[in-house]
């Protein structure tokens, strides 16, 4: 009995030691964020052969986060995102198309490493495309349309993500849609005796950005 008592005691006093050696520092804030994006595209749209061109998105890629550090090892980041992303094609070698959409997104991410240095963050984002806009060229000349809310791209797109941030606040972000980014009908390209009809077309990118804390609460 009495050895399980001073065995009791040891753990206790071993706890508290650990915990006075390792506090946790409670601590929420707001940060603004910008990041210029390098977008990727597979797409599949028979008996097209498609081919993709990488698109290179600097602006107008920004957003406003809201974080709360459970520790100083530890914590999570929500907020809202206005983001600038798309898909380059070449319909044949005299047809090339570019649509992208605005979206509006909200992220939930997990944090681990040094809250106030190097860290990594992993999560989820739903984005909602509101404004489209589309460029076909043909033989050089160009056609462009745009629409709030269209219905040739997929209005909700969901994705995972995976980021690396140093200590000044600059990232390096992964992202991959979960779904479609485009619809299989509805497609306006008007060019005769061509039926542009999208099967599957997958979207992920990668970017460099920047966080700026603003404010504590």
């Amino acid at each position: 009995m009495k050895r399980l008592l001073l065995l009791s005691f040891f753990c206790c006093f071993s706890f508290t030691l650990l915990a006075q050696q390792t506090p946790s520092v409670k601590k929420a804030y707001t940060a603004s964020t910008g990041e210029t994006i390098l977008s990727f595209g597979i797409l599949e749209a028979e008996p097209l052969e498609t081919g993709t061109i990488p698109r290179f998105t600097p602006f107008f890629n920004f957003g406003q986060q809201l974080h709360y550090d459970f520790s100083d090892k530890f914590g999570f980041y929500t907020g809202l995102n206005l983001r600038n992303v798309g898909m380059i094609n070449d319909l044949n070698d005299s047809i090339r198309i570019k649509q992208r959409t605005y979206n509006v997104g909200i992220p939930i991410a997990l944090k681990v490493g040094d809250m106030e240095g190097f860290q990594f963050a992993a999560g989820f984002e739903a984005e909602f495309a509101v404004a489209y806009k589309q460029k076909v060229y043909v033989n050089g000349e160009k056609r462009k349309s745009s629409a709030w809310f269209d219905d040739r791209t997929n209005t909700f797109l969901p994705s995972v993500f995976a980021e690396f941030k140093n200590e000044q606040g600059n990232f390096i972000r992964f992202k991959y849609y979960l779904s479609d980014y485009l619809q299989t009908e509805n497609q306006k390209i008007n060019v005769p005796g061509v039926d542009y009809r999208p099967t599957s077309s997958q979207m992920f990118y990668v970017s460099i950005g920047y966080v700026i804390n603003n404010r504590d609460f």
